[in-house]
Parts: structure tokens; C-alpha cells; sequence
């Protein structure tokens, strides 16, 4: 990952949301799910011969890649760069920013940038609010640099965020003003999730996996017959693994909006 001197972040556990300190008698976070786990926590008893331990792995990154697009939560940690616009409702309520991709762990960079890419003014880290990251929002709070140029480097006037007020006197909105860096994922830790998400990505691939195995079975009953004696077995046939499936189904997607509740990413709301 990219080495931002200046990042700030508000100093919390990704998860629990908000915790500051966690007890070590109940795990919370775990390592990345792996082959030997998704067959021991979701396909015990079912004959998986038919895949490999690369294979089992390849289902997971697929689960996973899955689970971000269905939570719009961001797993391991990645690096995002946005566009803001400038907008004066959001500018008057202390520069009102959601950003689109979350939960955000450190703000990197916050410019003011041309369309050119030419950096305008570069705005203090200690100005950024970041107390409600987790929540994708943030805003500049610039009192104690009005109070006491607290956050300005040696040398710079402590009015240099005139410009910032200047350059937009006589607009009410720009398609493009602010350019936010900073920094998404689920844990402070490389390689490491909450469980709760490691059980959501092991269910998405035990699902995938069962809907294949489960296609294998052509018959719901099969019958042998010689010299009078007669031999006859029946099952669910193509339906073998449906009631497994279902449950997971629903379980996940119950997990899934929980979670989704508990990072805030529900719902969208702005300020229009």
C-alpha cells in the first residue's frame, strides 16, 4: 500500500463499529477464509471429490468478489481516489462530503484540484473531520485554525485558506472541485476479516458449490433386477442439496442486510 505521511484516522477498530477497545475473550476478527475451513465449517459430510484445494480457493475470491459487490463494503484494504463536487448547501454545513466506497480507515490526501490535474491548494489534515468515517462522511472543520493557525505549516500565512474561500465566492456549484485519496477496508489488519463476513463469503461459495454438485445427480430413483431379485434405491435426484442451499440462502441474506445496517450502507442519502 501507498505511504501517506499525513493520513488521519479517528483511531477505532474497523469492527466492532466504533470500538475503541475489545475484550480477547470472544474472537472477532479471523484470517481469510480458506479451503480447509469452507469444508469443515459448511460441507461436512458431502462428497466434494470432485474439486480440488486450488479449485475450493478459486470459489472462494469468487465469493468474495461477490460479497463486495452485493454490500458495497470493500474487504481487504484499497486505495481509493474520488472526485467531489463543490456544492454551496454542502459547503455552508461545513463541507458535507459522502464518499462512495467505504468503511474508510485513514483519509490520505484532500486538494482542492484543476481539471488538468494541477494541485490548488492542499487543505490541512488537522481541518478534516473524520470522526464519522465509518459512516463515509466527512467534512473540514477549520476553527482551531482560525483560533490559532493550528494545523498550517512553518511559514504559511494563516490565512492561506482565503483562496479556498475566493475560489468559490460566486458559484453555487462545480461537477468537479474536491479530490479526495483515502484509504477502505474492513480491517486495520492485512489479512485478517470479521468472522460474521467470513461465514457470509463461506455460504456464497457453499452455495455455488452444492448447485453444481447436486446437478450430478441425473436420477431421483435407480433399480437393479436379476434372477428375480430386485434391488431399488431412490432420492431427491437434481434436488439432493435444495434444502442446505435454501437455508443458507436465507441466512445469508439475513447476515447480509444486518451487516449492511451496521456499516450504514443500506441506504444512500445526500444532501438533495
Amino acid at each position: 500500500m501507498a505511504d501517506f505521511p499525513e493520513s488521519k484516522g479517528f483511531g477505532t477498530k474497523a469492527y466492532p463499529v466504533e470500538a475503541l477497545k475489545t475484550t480477547p475473550l470472544l474472537r472477532r476478527c479471523e484470517p481469510m477464509l480458506t479451503a480447509d475451513l469452507l469444508k469443515s465449517r459448511y460441507l461436512k459430510g458431502i462428497d466434494f471429490d470432485k474439486y480440488t484445494d486450488p479449485e475450493l480457493e478459486q470459489e472462494i475470491e469468487i465469493a468474495t468478489n461477490e460479497f463486495e459487490l452485493m454490500s458495497n463494503l470493500t474487504v481487504n484494504k484499497v486505495i481509493f481516489k474520488e472526485r467531489i463536487p463543490f456544492d454551496r448547501a454542502a459547503y455552508q454545513a461545513f463541507v458535507f462530503m459522502k464518499l462512495n466506497n467505504g468503511p474508510i480507515r485513514t483519509i490520505d490526501e484532500l486538494i482542492i484540484e484543476s481539471s488538468n490535474g494541477e494541485e490548488i491548494y492542499r487543505l490541512p489534515p488537522d481541518w478534516i473531520e473524520v470522526g464519522l468515517a465509518h459512516k463515509r462522511q466527512i467534512n473540514l472543520i477549520p476553527i482551531l485554525s482560525i483560533f490559532g493557525a493550528a494545523g498550517l505549516k512553518d511559514g504559511q500565512a494563516s490565512n492561506a485558506g482565503l483562496i479556498f474561500i475566493q475560489a468559490v465566492n460566486n458559484f453555487r456549484w462545480l461537477p468537479a472541485f474536491y479530490s479526495v485519496t483515502y484509504t477502505g477496508g474492513l480491517s486495520n489488519t492485512d489479512g485478517e476479516v470479521p468472522i460474521v463476513v467470513n461465514d457470509i463469503i463461506g455460504m456464497t461459495a457453499a452455495i455455488e458449490i452444492l448447485s453444481a454438485l447436486q446437478t450430478n445427480f441425473l436420477y431421483n430413483s435407480t433399480s437393479i433386477s436379476q434372477d428375480g431379485i430386485t434391488q431399488s434405491a431412490s432420492g431427491q435426484g437434481p434436488q439432493t442439496f435444495q434444502a442446505r442451499i435454501e437455508k443458507l440462502m436465507e441466512r445469508r441474506e439475513k447476515m447480509l442486510k444486518r451487516l449492511r445496517a451496521e456499516f450504514h450502507q443500506k441506504y444512500y442519502m445526500s444532501n438533495i
